[in-house]
């Protein structure tokens, strides 16, 4: 059974099985082959992501002359100039704070916003998995109609970190003084909007480099523990010789996965799975 764990208000992190759907098509049937073979799977960037907002909240800022606020902004400017070499005086910071007016403030907040899209881009590598095998949208969206395959993985501490994705259509707003990294991991990657929802989407965000004690990522993929896929269901509309591939290749594994047949009709109120191995 899945154990799922509100670490705030915003942010739910799950542990169990969730489910990667894929196409065979093109590169695609190379792409399963190798998860299967090797025990690799690719992780995109923002960009490679089917959603063209993927990753962007919009930068803010405050009144610079709002009391409860300025203090916000001071605090930002010293963490800026932190890293100068030499370490700017305190005559010299308070003379850079003096001559920051709210016009100045967002001219730099569009270039932070610039920078931190680019950032984002270059450092963050998204896994994104659904909770169910029997998700009718994503077989037709990202498995085509059935001609493809949906992948089992178990995911725990030593796969990697499944947080939930929220959606709304409400602005994601990113204030330019904020410190708060986990503020900054929920707004850029695990906000969506409403016309996404029926993905129910889990995502696992690695950093490349590695950020803590994550695993490091080869050419944006990740080589999991070979025990950790534990499931291949396999579309009714997949050709004999692609199925008849993934099921020897399935069977080669140390760690054989269960194997199943997804099969849906027009009449039928849901998508039904038949063991195959």
């Amino acid at each position: 059974m899945p154990s799922v764990t509100r670490l705030s208000a915003q942010v739910t992190l799950r542990r169990g099985h969730l489910y990667k759907y894929k196409p065979l098509v093109g590169n695609e049937l190379e792409h399963v082959c190798e998860i299967l073979r090797d025990n690799k799977i690719f992780f995109p960037r923002p960009s490679q992501l089917k959603d063209p907002e993927e990753c962007k909240p919009r930068m803010t800022v405050g009144n610079i002359n709002d009391p409860k606020y300025r203090p916000s902004v001071e605090a930002w400017v010293r963490r800026c100039v932190a890293h100068r070499v030499p370490p700017p005086t305190e005559n010299e910071i308070q003379a850079e704070l003096v001559q920051l007016t709210q016009q100045k403030l967002e001219a730099l907040m569009r270039e932070v916003d610039v920078e931190y899209q680019a950032a984002v881009e270059s450092r963050y590598r998204i896994l994104s998995l659904a909770d169910s095998a029997r998700n009718r949208h994503l077989w037709k969206e990202y498995a085509g109609e059935f001609s493809g395959v949906c992948l089992e993985f178990l995911i725990n501490s030593k796969f990697g970190t499944a947080l939930q994705v929220t959606y709304t259509n409400a602005i994601r707003n990113l204030d330019l003084t904020s410190r708060d990294d986990f503020e900054h991991l929920v707004m850029t990657g695990l906000v969506k909007r409403k016309k996404w929802r029926k993905e129910r989407e889990y995502r696992l965000i690695f950093g490349e480099p590695p950020i803590e004690d994550q695993p490091p990522l080869v050419n944006q993929k990740y080589e999991f523990p070979a025990e950790h896929l534990t499931g291949l269901i396999i579309g009714h509309r997949v050709e004999t010789g692609q199925r008849d591939k993934l099921l020897a290749l399935a069977k080669k594994r140390s760690h054989q996965p269960q194997c199943f047949v997804a099969m849906s009709y027009p009449l039928w109120p849901c998508v039904r799975l038949q063991r195959l191995l």
